[in-house]
């Protein structure tokens, strides 16, 4: 047997045992991998977080109660932190409110509004995007996150129901109709190994820094959106 046929039979053999631990109708590991550590998208979230730190000022809304993003990003130059959350008696919750009618939020009263996935769960996504702009300041700015290649979150979708995936073109287009073009910046993140391993519920340390940044743009794992509304602070 030549040496050039013992390769490739290395090769294939090799290729084949990594594929057989993905060859199942069942993921490794169910929602998200959080039992595990920390998922894949996360390091995405974060990630475009970080790049836009300077953004998260003043008087701040984030939906959910953990992870608080407002703190770990905005710091100091945080004078408020809100967090909102649609029903009563949520502890650590400080707003009520409803995004798809924009009932319990004020309007222009905040600097920054961090929406990671958020809209996902509101069916009048067009809606919400509305209200989020007019709950903003002038010189306000919306930091949202959205799932693109995903599984259901099971207990997001039995509670409140889990209705959209969007792609660059279609968040790009949401937002540009109420934000206006010019004042926004679509990203994705992802590629074709790191969305196999999040649907089957693998985390950020399964896989090296290299393989997670590697991005193509037609395997969206998370789309961004940072969104601001003109005028002056």
């Amino acid at each position: 047997m030549s040496r050039l046929r013992r390769a490739a039979i290395t090769l294939r053999d090799a290729i084949a045992i990594r594929v057989g631990v993905l060859r199942r109708p069942t993921p490794l590991h169910r929602e998200f991998g959080w039992s595990r550590g920390i998922p894949i998208d996360r390091h995405y979230i974060e990630g475009f977080l970080e790049a836009n730190a300077a953004d998260i000022r003043g008087e701040v809304l984030e939906a959910a109660v953990a992870p608080n993003y407002t703190q770990k990003y905005g710091g100091q130059r945080v004078t408020r932190s809100h967090i909102l959350y649609p029903v009563d008696g949520i502890p650590g919750a400080t707003l009520v409110g409803d995004l798809s009618t924009g009932e319990g939020i004020s309007a222009e009263a905040f600097d920054t509004v961090i929406l990671t996935q958020v809209f996902q769960f509101i069916y009048d996504m067009p809606a919400a995007i509305a209200h989020t702009y007019r709950a903003l300041k002038p010189g306000g700015v919306l930091l949202a996150t959205f799932a693109g290649i995903s599984q259901i979150s099971r207990s997001d979708m039995d509670q409140w129901g889990e209705y959209w995936r969007v792609t660059d073109a279609s968040a790009r287009r949401l937002f540009a109709d109420v934000f206006g073009s010019e004042n926004v910046t679509v990203e994705t993140y992802g590629n074709v190994l790191t969305a196999c391993a999040f649907l089957h519920g693998m985390v950020i340390t399964d896989l090296t820094r290299a393989e997670l940044d590697h991005q193509d743009q037609d395997y969206q794992v998370i789309i961004a959106v940072r969104a601001l509304k003109g005028g002056k602070s």
